[in-house]
């Protein structure tokens, strides 16, 4: 077991919009990320948990502690023990799996004396067990996730690899951008940008906190969905995920009337930096701003998108809660929409495992994310609603509109 050095270091900038926030509700669940990966057979439960201790012994930043406002203290790792449950005699297994994680996903965390995480192992059956991880957002976002995931299984299948990179140097790195001409010149980017920014909308009136406790209503469709989107996309010479996040401006634009939206995408930030193999938190929502004039078409939309991706992405590390609090606006943008183009596998002794997503963090208003098909499968597309704006038959009738317009999108593009 790994034990590291205890001292004191500063916030990076998005764990600091995160402990912000996080003290406006510290007993609240808002800001936990979780997912289990589905296992397509029996595992080692020893070898398993040997994988998993090691693992999170190297991921650094599951071992702050957050007691001292704009500081993270460096504690040795402690105590902790992957959870088995077992869920196989119940009526439905997988439901009642899944029951006990999006329970267990609503437990506060307390970030002076943690602990941030907490991992088990599910038996749904002899042949399936599912393996759970949930983590406060200011140590591992979603693509943290992923890294450890792919830690474990590497070490699970006896390849020891090379450890994660250290965290102090993403630290460093980020105190250093804050004080640089780059976060000067993004800061103006974006005031420039928002100066005569539209007041956001959702598809709901009203607003309210983040809420962990979300709504999702999800649904999988055939893999020629992406090749209908793929042709839109060929028609303006971009890509499907374009098209998508064009939909959804265009289904708001049909919803509300407004000739502008504000969408929120979310950024993982780690591209040329010292985060890239670095379990931690990273990820920033890009404020997008989209044209939507009457009559124009989906690829035309789409091609808008593009271009307005293109321009803002060299300055998505500039935060955007600090953006909100200088333009001071409660909202930044409406509907969060995030593309993931290609869901990642895992294979633990040869057997096939799929992560999925519980939680990336607070929903305050609506999140639509997209999982790209992997192997011949088609994408799935999660509404996942804030339940003080939002019933579960409100989710359905949204999505199920927003698809019928996706549907016909080569047709009218």
């Amino acid at each position: 077991m790994t034990a590291f050095s205890t001292s004191r270091w500063p916030l990076s900038a998005a764990q600091h919009g995160i402990f912000s926030a996080h003290q406006v509700d510290p007993g609240g669940a808002a800001h936990n990320v979780a997912e289990y990966v589905d296992i397509a057979g029996p595992v080692d439960h020893g070898r398993f948990e040997e994988a998993t201790r090691r693992a999170v012994a190297e991921a650094e930043a599951l071992h702050m502690r957050f007691a001292v406002v704009g500081c993270q203290d460096v504690v040795a790792v402690r105590p902790w023990r992957l959870e088995p449950v077992d869920v196989s005699a119940s009526a439905d297994p997988m439901s009642a799996a899944l029951t006990w994680m999006r329970a267990d996903l609503t437990s506060a965390v307390d970030l002076a004396d943690g602990p941030l995480f907490r991992q088990a192992l599910i038996t749904v059956s002899p042949e399936r067990v599912l393996w759970y991880h949930r983590s406060h957002r200011i140590a591992l976002d979603r693509y943290g996730l992923f890294l450890v995931d792919r830690r474990v299984a590497e070490l699970y299948n006896g390849v020891d690899g090379e450890p994660f990179d250290p965290l102090r140097p993403v630290v460093d790195e980020d105190v250093a951008y804050a004080l640089s001409a780059g976060w000067r010149r993004d800061r103006r980017f974006w005031l420039d940008r928002f100066a005569d920014a539209p007041v956001p909308i959702g598809l709901t009136e009203g607003s309210a906190p983040p809420s962990a406790g979300v709504l999702r209503r999800t649904v999988e469709l055939p893999r020629t969905a992406l090749e209908d989107w793929a042709e839109v996309a060929g028609r303006c010479h971009t890509s499907w995920s374009a098209v998508v996040i064009a939909a959804v401006a265009a289904y708001l634009r049909h919803v509300t009337g407004t000739s502008e939206v504000v969408l929120g995408l979310p950024r993982m930030c780690r591209r040329r930096t010292a985060a890239l193999n670095v379990p931690c938190s990273t990820s920033n929502t890009m404020p997008l701003r989209v044209l939507t004039p009457p009559g124009a078409s989906l690829a035309e939309l789409a091609g808008d998108v593009a271009e307005e991706v293109k321009v803002c992405q060299p300055h998505e590390r500039y935060r955007s809660e600090l953006l909100r609090q200088e333009l001071h606006m409660p909202r930044l943008y409406g509907p969060v929409v995030d593309i993931n183009p290609i869901s990642y596998e895992l294979v633990f002794d040869g057997r096939t495992a799929v992560a999925h997503t519980l939680s990336a963090g607070p929903v305050e208003d609506l999140t639509i994310t997209v999982h790209g098909g992997q192997g011949g499968a088609g994408p799935r597309i999660d509404f996942d609603g804030n339940p003080a704006l939002y019933s579960g038959d409100d989710l359905t009738v949204h999505q199920q509109a927003f698809l019928d317009l996706l549907e016909t999108a080569p047709a009218f593009a």
